[in-house]
Order: C-alpha cells, then structure tokens, then sequence
C-alpha cells in the first residue's frame, strides 16, 4: 500500500491540504452522529485498504499539525466521498455561514446553498477536477448564509485516487473571501462610474460603444445613435452659486436623464455637464426625435439647490450608425459636433449630424485659434458708433464695437468670433482689453483738443461673473486719472438669468463708483419688469428689431412695443436709446414717440477713433451736422 502512497500526486501542496483534511476528518472523529460515526468507520476502513495502516498512521500524525494550523488560519475543512457522495464540512466552515456545529449537511444540500448563478460552474470544475483535467480543485463562489446573505468562499483541495487513477476521496480547505470580493466590487464599480453621479463613465461607454459596434457588424438589423447632450449656461451656475450648488444640479439632471432611458440604452456622464447617452436598436432617424425631446423636457423643469431655483437646458447633438460613421470614436466627435451646433443656435435643441457640420467646427477651431494670439499682435480694435440726442441732435455719447482683422488680414465679423470667446472663455482676456482701449481712446481724443463724449463699452455675463471685474475697471481708471462718469457699461438680459448672482454685485459696484448702466437689446432675451427694479439701470436699450418695424404702416405692432417700453422707461427715470435707425422715416417715428437718442447707420457705422474724431467732435464739443450723413 505505501506504493499507492507514493503514487499520489503531491503537486502544489494540493495533496497538503487534500490528505490533512481526509485524515483530520476520519481519524480525528469529527462526525457528530452516529450514523456519522458509522460513515466514518467505513471511509476510515476504505482509506485504510487503500493506503495501508502504517501509511494512514503517519498520515494522521503527519497531518494532525497541519490541520491545527489550518483552523489558526481560520480557514474551514471538508471533504468528500464522490462514489457515496458523502460530504464533512467542519466547524470552521459551518461558523463562516452562520450555522451551528451540529448542522448536518449532505452533497445536495450543499449544493442548494451554492447560489444558482455559480451552480453550473462549481459542478463543472469539481466533474474536472475529478477526471483529472486539472491538478488540483480552486473554485471561487458564492454560499447562502444562515441569514439570507451569501458569502464568497474559495474552495481548494485535491482528489485521492487510486492505483487505476479513480478518484475516491476528495478533501480540502474553504477561505471566507466576503470582503476582498465586496472590496473588487467596489474597485470595478469606481472604474466604470462616475462618483457624484453613480452613472456609467467614460470607460464603460468605451465598453458599451464597442459592443454595439460590433453586433451591428455581425448582421444585427437595427443602428445605433450615439446622443451628445450638453447643460446649457451651466458655467453660469458654478460662477454664481458656487460648484457645490452645481453639483446638486448635475446628480438631479442625471437622475432625471436615467429616468429617460431604456434598460438596453446606456447613459454616460462624459464629465462636467456633458453626458451621453448609447441608443441601441435604432430603426431610423426619427425614432430617436421622441427620446431626445423627453430628455430636453426632463432637463427644463426648474429644480431646487437648497433655497435656489434653477432652471437650465441642453443642447442635444445627435450622430448615428452606420449612416454617420463607423467606429466609435467618429460617432462621439459627429455627436459633439451636432451638439454644438445646436448650442450655437440658442440651446434647448436637438441637431442630427450632417457633413456640412464639419466645416463650421473647422472654422470655429480656426477662430479660437487665432483669437488667442489677437491681442499680442495687435490685431484687434474699437470702433465708436456715435449716440445722438434725437430732440437736439447734439451727439450725447457713442458705443464703442470691437473689430477684429486676423493675422492674414482678413476681418471677421464680431457675430462670428465674439460667441467663440464666450465659449472658450478668451472674452476675460478680451473685454480687459476693451476697458484699457476705449479708455485710451478717450485720452488720445483728449490730447488731440478734442471733447470726447461719454464712450459705452459692453460687458458679458460672463466676464462680470468673474470675481473682481469692478475692481479692474476701477484700476484702469485710476491708472488713467479718469473719472467714472467718462464710462458707461451696457449688459444684456442675460445677467439676470440667476437673480441673486455675483454679476449684479460687480454691476452695483460699479454704480456706486460713478460708471452708468445701460440694458442692452432690451425685450430680445429674459424680459420682465421685475429686473428694471434689480439694479439702478440709467439707461435702457431698444433692440433694433423693434426699431425696424416703427415704421410699417401695416404693423402697429412696433409702435405699440416702443410705446410701452418708452412710457415704463419714464417711470424708471431711464433714458431710452433706438439702435439701428436706417431710415428717415424710422427717425420720425421715434421723434413721435418721444424717444430719447438713437443710433445707426442713418448717421454713421462704426467707425476708428480717428474717423470719430474727424466726423464728430470739435474742441468745443460736437454738433449733429458734424455726425448727419
């Protein structure tokens, strides 16, 4: 018998843990019933046969050390008859679910605590195991517990076989492994979520992309769109509030997103307040219009941070397979294409791709570019619209327009280029260019004798939103020996999208300091008559899309809006400016209305500081006649 002994396979301790368990739990008494006693009477005799008695009586004492050091390990002991089917588990093992010492279990009923998910793979490795497929038995699944919970064991052993190489006896150790699995889990959940969302990221979009490429390679029917989605102004809301307030807002929106979407679809946070959402299953273009129109209601409804009330949109692009493109990374840079186009369009829209995108994304590249290099090479400069006083004609101030001619010359148009610099937030830069340039301007018409009028400047949310804009123009004055009155700054509606923001602090100061407010483009974004009472506004800015229609004599529709607006300026005690006055007869009309001052092209286009000078002042001051025609 020690020949069989000897033929055991003892390779990577498999028989270290195998043979100690055997032994420990036939030798040492373990079984705790009589018909236990019984079964391990007969599986002592049937070792016995098959290694011999001195062999099992090295055995027991050989291992009888070793399975005390496996219980210090905490590990738990079992094994098992695969011809009876007989099954010992050992105290340690049975502590580890929960369940008492005298707990009996047989091979079936330990296969019921197995959870059905790992079932088929644990019976696969152990019928393995047994035909000799594998050198030694490790499975990892996981067990129900007493308590309804399952624990993640490692099982381990290996089989005793005989001299014909059947196995008769398998025995090992179990390792309660709960924590190291819940600690992966929570490693693989981190890599593919997003932390303050708890949404799919980046690497798992990569994953979801990837499979819905490929089954629509292998012949399934239906495409896929990828949709790009975009939270319009959310800047606003960071610069305002503060981040904290914004990231209440992004867990909400992500939330009310996932509530959008198919089980078989997947929402992404791309990151900051992007996301993006895989559709699969797309039949055509249109099927996806209903779910892109449910997410943009989703996003408008107003939310709450705290006592703040929030009401935001997106901008939603929209690329598809295989109509769009054909791997994943075409179909993210086709759905942000689209997505900026619709944020160029006014936002709280949806765009599907198309090829002529493409080159408005180039141009806009183009733009940013060269934007970033127009300062240093001095390739930007103002223009002054003259504003005149339509009772006198006396020129009562004048805008000043930034003008820009690129690097080869040519020039853009500021419709172009000037929402560029509010995108990529060049405008900081820009608009302290502005400051120190109109107000050089006013000294270069000083010094050339002349008396300058007061110069109008505009002024983006954005730029105001940055902490410390007061105190730069308030510099560049100083700096200057200039007083505040030489200045006015003109804002758009857009500043009052967030009433309590730090954008009315920096205006207010600035009103304190001397410098006029002007509304611009009045009745064109957010109006309401509640924001005239905000801030002490002295002047109030008529959009000239108003102003073109004053003199329809089909439509008195224009000179009702002038009408109304003009009456509740008076009661406000603003001045009223028309812009874009083109035409006599616009002119009359204003006149008629009582309107303050007007500019346009009636009287002059944008003009350099030196063509203002030659048209419009003296060194007395200025006369209409020096600015009509």
């Amino acid at each position: 018998m020690s020949k069989v002994l000897r033929d055991i396979r003892m390779r990577r301790a498999g028989l270290l843990v195998a043979a100690p368990a055997a032994v420990l739990c036939l030798v040492a008494g373990a079984w705790r019933a009589s018909e236990g006693a019984l079964a391990a009477g007969i599986g002592l005799l049937a070792v016995a046969v098959l290694l011999g008695w001195q062999e099992l009586r090295h055995l027991h004492e050989t291992f009888r050390a070793h399975g005390l050091a496996m219980r210090g390990a905490h590990d738990g002991l079992w094994s098992w008859n695969p011809e009876t089917k007989r099954l010992w588990v050992g105290d340690r093992l049975l502590a580890i679910l929960g369940y008492s010492s005298n707990f009996l279990l047989d091979t079936h009923g330990w296969l019921a605590l197995v959870h059905p998910d790992d079932r088929a793979n644990y019976n696969r490795a152990v019928a393995r195991h047994l035909k000799g497929e594998t050198p030694f038995f490790y499975f990892e699944y996981r067990v129900c517990a007493r308590d309804g919970s399952y624990r993640w064991i490692a099982s381990r052993g290996e089989a005793v076989r005989n001299r014909r190489g059947r196995a008769v006896l398998m025995a090992g150790s179990v390792s309660d492994i709960t924590e190291r699995k819940q600690t992966e889990a929570r490693i693989q959940y981190l890599a593919y979520h997003d932390q303050l969302t708890g949404l799919a990221n980046r690497a798992l979009l990569a994953d979801r992309l990837d499979q819905a490429i490929a089954q629509r390679q292998r012949g399934a029917p239906s495409g896929v769109a990828v949709l790009f989605i975009d939270i319009d102004r959310f800047k606003d809301v960071n610069d305002v509030h503060g981040h904290a307030v914004g990231d209440v807002l992004l867990v909400e929106l992500g939330r009310r997103l996932h509530d959008c979407v198919r089980e078989s679809d997947t929402l992404v946070r791309q990151g900051g307040d992007e996301f993006i959402m895989v559709m699969s299953a797309v039949d055509s273009p249109a099927s996806v219009v209903p779910v892109a129109t449910k997410l943009l209601e989703a996003v408008r409804q107003p939310l709450h941070a705290g006592e703040v009330e929030l009401c935001v949109s997106a901008s939603i692009g929209v690329s598809l397979l295989p109509d769009d493109a054909a791997d994943a990374q075409t179909l993210l840079r086709n759905a942000d294409t689209a997505m900026y186009e619709a944020k160029r369009s006014g936002g709280n829209l949806v765009r599907f791709y198309t090829r002529a995108m493409n080159d408005a994304v180039r141009a806009r590249v183009e733009i940013e570019s060269g934007l970033r290099q127009a300062i240093a090479r001095k390739e930007l400069s103002l223009h002054f619209q003259p504003q005149l006083s339509i009772a006198t004609g006396a020129l009562v101030g004048c805008e000043a327009l930034l003008r820009w001619r690129d690097a080869e010359g040519h020039s853009v148009p500021p419709d172009r280029f000037i929402p560029v610099a509010e995108a990529s937030g060049q405008i900081i830069a820009i608009g302290e260019w502005v400051v120190g340039a109109a107000l050089d301007q006013i000294l270069a018409w000083r010094g050339d004798g002349f008396v300058p009028p007061r110069v109008a400047i505009n002024v983006s949310a954005r730029q105001l939103a940055q902490p410390g804009f007061a105190a730069v123009v308030l510099a560049a004055l100083a700096a200057r020996a200039l007083s505040p009155e030489v200045l006015e700054v003109e804002v758009t509606e857009s500043v009052f999208l967030y009433p309590d923001s730090a954008a009315l602090g920096e205006l207010r100061q600035l009103r304190r300091a001397g410098i006029r407010l002007a509304l611009d483009d009045f009745g064109t974004g957010y109006s309401s008559l509640s924001y005239l009472g905000v801030l002490p506004f002295d002047t109030l800015k008529i959009d000239r899309s108003f102003v073109a229609t004053v003199d329809a004599p089909d439509d008195a529709r224009g000179d009702a809006i002038l009408k109304a607006t003009i009456a509740m300026s008076r009661a406000f005690a603003m001045q009223v400016v028309a812009e874009g006055v083109e035409r006599p007869s616009q002119l009359a009309a204003l006149q008629a209305l009582s309107c303050d001052v007007c500019q346009g092209y009636l009287f002059s286009p944008p003009v350099t500081g030196e063509q203002f000078a030659e048209r419009c002042l003296t060194p007395h001051g200025a006369s209409a006649l020096r600015c009509a025609g």
